[in-house]
């Protein structure tokens, strides 16, 4: 027994040695035996510690007795720093050398071949030339760490094609049934190689290495004896503990022998408590648990959570079904867990203990960054949805989620947090939906009830004299006299027609006279025979508009004697007038001796834009005589002629009969004038038209005797230049009239004289009127009047279209209508009056509006408030709808009473 004693010992850890006493033979070894024999591929893929290297080397001593030749390859010493392709199989080149211990420089056979060949191929003939060639006996290659292959940054697919090559050669090659592999490692067949058409595990054979059993391990009882009273039993406790774990087994054997009372009750659980499972993580020498720790946890942390989880479940439940996926073979691997009778169950107590529910919730709350959520959602049976993961953390754990391989209950969570937000956003959405029917509901019963009101007939008035005295005071300022003054040019071109003035004929001197004259300015002589000319058809009166300062000799033959005949035709002519200029220093004064009754003075007054629309009829001296214009003159001797001369009435100084008419002079704000000087006598010059509406003749046809005489006859003849060179060119109202793409068309001084005495002779013999206006006091209530008509469309029509529409309408009417009395010769104020309708239509728009948005809000926001017992959620959003919608003194309203809800107060 002393011997015994002596001899036998536990070995933990390591491969046992061919004749060490505890190892237990099991069913594997005759299963990889017969199998080698028989010149199957194999492979042992199991957990660490379960004896797969003891196993392998039991192996090879029984092959090698029967001559068989055994190579070992154990790829952990290939390593994978800075391994090529090139390395590694030139390693496993050197180790089929060294482990059939062949005489043979591979080194340099290697080199030649390194240009033919690539490393793989080199292999493959490495094998078949020189292998089988060299060994005649059978040859098994034993590759121990196989999983070592999936650490190397390099695919071998094609290493585990060679060996499924070297089978399939067997059908044409004999010697490659000398032939045979045997892979051991920690991983699983689908994880070594991804093309399955190649692997060599769809021809090879599996060992399974089971745990051991006590019929197994009673040689271990060797050790027992004389330390514990019933080996077998005690053995027996053992294996229950370990599940028949080799490396376990071994440990608390020895440490029964070691640490065992044989007095003592439960001495296997207690040593398990005391030596293994209390501090195992540093009493794990040498290392197991923490092997088994890092291989869960560590080795592949995408798949942490899901293996957790499995394992969770198994100790849960007690055992789950297998169905042989990724995650329960990979968590086979690691040991934990074991196949039995169909079922995955924990591999033995001592993993129960160490890796108990605890610590798998430990290590899972270190991993779950919503641990606590999903251990109380847990513990309420995956019931109580308060515990599920909501707004920012449920996407935070969703984003921590991807790429990540979790376990069922991680996603029975997720999805579980996910439907309850989509369930809580659908019933938002349903809530936001209501709220929006509620809220357009309210808006509407407040529109219609604010619709039924009308603005106070006292807000109208005030508007309608409000925005009446605001244009009354622009216009006062001046602001509005150029719009109009165009607004009565627009109308003398509405009112242009093709009819030639009756009684005037004008005489143009233009370039192409000029030219044919050869001399500016032109003779007296020419003047002389051109009027000659003309009192031969007997017009009523003649007016030569140009100036005659001087005496003008004819440069052809440098004869002066026209001068003479000029002043003579003068003196001898009564209806003959000439022409003078009196404003400005120096004037321009009439032929010498020429009677004072027969000139009139040329110069024109014109408005702030530069446009000629007034008449400057007569002018006062210093010594009280009254000088009269050209125009004004030649209608007065025409008139006269009539007997039809002024006459003033009732002793005014402003106003005077002549004719039909009434002559008033023009005062600083008539019309659209503000503050002009009104110097002299003046009128508002009613046009009868353009150049093209009087009879014209150019002095060439004067002087050749081309005009008939009846053309003249009692005519007023006007004689003036057209010429562009002379520049004699004002702007009228008729300038811009002229189309958008011309050039305004200036009228010659000669024309305007003819339009004045035109309208004096017209307004005379009442053929048509004087341009007058009204007294402020009148046109002031004309203004105010379409302040009232705007007041009015607004209180007849409420919706704002119809108003704009009746607005527009109103507006074509006021310009007819001002058109009309234009026609008449009344300026009405059309410009001061379309701004008082258009803004006082305005005005009670806004005011309305304001007025009706502040009721629709208050009516609004009282029937949300209204709604809020019966339905608090969607009125509270109403609310919120409503408040981001209003300004803010509407929003802080709304603020304070949602504070004042019972919603608020936790009610």
């Amino acid at each position: 027994m002393k011997e015994h004693k002596t001899i036998f010992s536990y070995q933990i850890g390591g491969s046992l040695a061919s004749k060490s006493p505890s190892y237990i033979e099991r069913k594997a070894d005759q299963e990889l035996d017969r199998a080698l024999r028989q010149g199957e591929f194999c492979y042992v893929l199991n957990s660490r510690q379960m004896g797969k290297s003891s196993l392998r080397v039991r192996a090879m001593e029984k092959l090698q007795a029967e001559k068989t030749v055994c190579i070992f390859i154990d790829l952990t010493g290939m390593g994978t720093q800075d391994l090529t392709p090139e390395k590694w199989y030139a390693g496993i080149v050197r180790s089929l050398v060294s482990g059939s211990q062949l005489k043979f420089n591979w080194r340099k056979w290697w080199r030649e071949k390194r240009d033919l060949f690539s490393p793989l191929q080199r292999l493959s003939l490495f094998i078949e030339e020189v292998l089988l060639v060299e060994i005649t006996e059978k040859i098994v290659i034993f590759i121990d760490e196989i999983d070592r292959v999936l650490s190397q940054k390099f695919s071998l697919d094609d290493f585990f094609a060679l060996m499924h090559s070297c089978y399939q050669k067997r059908q044409v090659n004999p010697h490659y049934h000398r032939l045979t592999f045997t892979l051991l490692g920690v991983a699983a067949p689908r994880d070594l190689i991804s093309d399955k058409t190649q692997s060599p595990f769809d021809i090879g054979k599996a060992i399974i290495l089971q745990g051991f059993k006590l019929e197994e391990a009673l040689p271990l009882t060797s050790g027992l004896m004389n330390k514990v009273t019933y080996p077998e039993q005690i053995l027996a406790d053992i294996l229950y503990w370990t599940g028949g774990q080799p490396f376990l087994t071994q440990k608390l054997c020895q440490l029964v022998v070691e640490k065992g009372n044989s007095e003592e009750n439960n001495i296997v659980a207690n040593i398990v408590d005391k030596y293994i499972v209390t501090d195992w993580d540093t009493q794990d020498e040498p290392e197991h648990l923490r092997t088994i720790r890092d291989r869960l946890c560590y080795r592949n942390s995408s798949a942490t959570i899901r293996l957790l989880g499995l394992y969770r479940e198994v100790l849960q439940q007690g055992k789950i079904r297998v169905n042989n996926n990724p995650e329960q073979i990979e968590l086979r691997l690691s040991g934990l867990v074991v196949e039995r009778h169909g079922n995955l169950e924990a591999n033995n107590p001592i993993y129960t203990k160490v890796f108990n529910l605890a610590w798998v919730d430990n290590q899972l709350a270190q991993l779950r960054p919503y641990s606590k959520e999903i251990a109380n959602w847990m513990t309420s049976n995956n019931c109580d949805p308060t515990y599920l993961l909501k707004g920012k953390d449920l996407q935070d754990a969703l984003s921590w989620s991807l790429g990540k391989s979790l376990g069922d209950i991680d996603y029975q969570f997720l999805v579980a947090s996910q439907n309850l937000a989509k369930q809580k956003t659908e019933d938002t959405l349903t809530a936001v939906k209501a709220a929006s029917k509620l809220l357009a509901r309210a808006r509407k019963k407040a529109r219609h009830r604010v619709y039924q009101q009308r603005l106070d007939i006292s807000w109208l008035a005030l508007i309608a004299s409000g925005v009446t005295a605001l244009i009354l005071l622009l216009r006062s300022t001046g602001i509005l006299q150029t719009w109009e003054w165009n607004a009565l040019d627009l109308f003398f071109g509405w009112r242009l027609t093709d009819h030639q003035e009756p009684q005037i004929a004008v005489v143009t001197i233009d370039d192409q006279d000029i030219a044919d004259i050869n001399q500016w300015p032109i003779p007296d002589s020419v003047f002389a025979k051109a009027i000659k000319n003309l009192k031969a058809h007997q017009p009523s009166a003649i007016a030569l508009d140009v100036y005659r300062d001087i005496p003008v000799p004819d440069l052809s033959n440098c004869d002066d004697s026209g001068n003479r005949e000029l002043l003579q035709i003068f003196n001898s002519t009564p209806n003959l007038f000439a022409v003078e200029k009196v404003i400005g220093d120096p004037g321009i004064s009439p032929p010498k001796d020429f009677k004072q009754e027969q000139v009139g003075f040329a110069d024109q007054i014109t408005d702030g834009d530069g446009r000629v629309r007034r008449a400057l009829l007569s002018l006062g001296t210093d010594n009280d005589k009254v000088r009269l214009s050209l125009g004004a003159q030649l209608a007065l001797h025409y008139l006269g002629e009539r007997d039809i001369h002024p006459d003033p009435i009732d002793e005014d100084p402003i106003r005077y009969g002549l004719g039909k008419a009434i002559f008033k002079r023009f005062e600083s704000n008539d019309g659209g004038y503000v503050r002009t000087d009104n110097g002299g006598t003046q009128i508002l010059l009613n046009f009868w038209g353009t150049q093209a509406n009087f009879k014209q003749y150019s002095l060439t046809e004067v002087l050749n005797g081309k005009i008939a005489p009846q053309d003249l006859q009692n005519r007023l003849i006007f004689i003036g230049t057209t010429a562009e060179s002379i520049k004699d060119v004002f702007d009228t109202p008729y300038s811009n009239n002229q189309g958008w793409f011309r050039s305004p068309e200036k009228m010659p001084g000669v024309f305007i004289h003819a339009n004045v005495a035109s309208q004096i002779i017209d307004a005379a013999l009442g053929k048509r009127p004087l341009l007058r206006t009204h007294n402020k006091l009148s046109e002031s209530l004309w203004i105010l009047l379409w302040g009232i008509i705007g007041v009015i469309i607004f209180w007849r029509w409420q919706s704002t279209l119809a108003i704009s529409g009746y607005v527009c309408l109103t507006t074509i009417i006021l310009i007819i209508t001002c058109y009309l009395a234009f026609l008449s010769g009344w300026w009405l104020p059309l410009v001061p009056s379309i701004l008082t309708l258009i803004m006082t239509v305005i005005m009670a728009i806004t005011l309305r509006n304001q007025q009706r948005d502040r009721q629709k809000f208050q009516l609004t926001l009282a029937f949300l408030l209204a709604e809020h017992r019966e339905r608090p959620i969607v009125s509270r959003i109403a609310l919120e709808h409503l408040k981001q919608s209003e300004n803010k003194d509407n929003s802080d309203l709304i603020e304070q009473e949602i504070k004042q809800l019972p919603f608020n107060k936790g009610v």
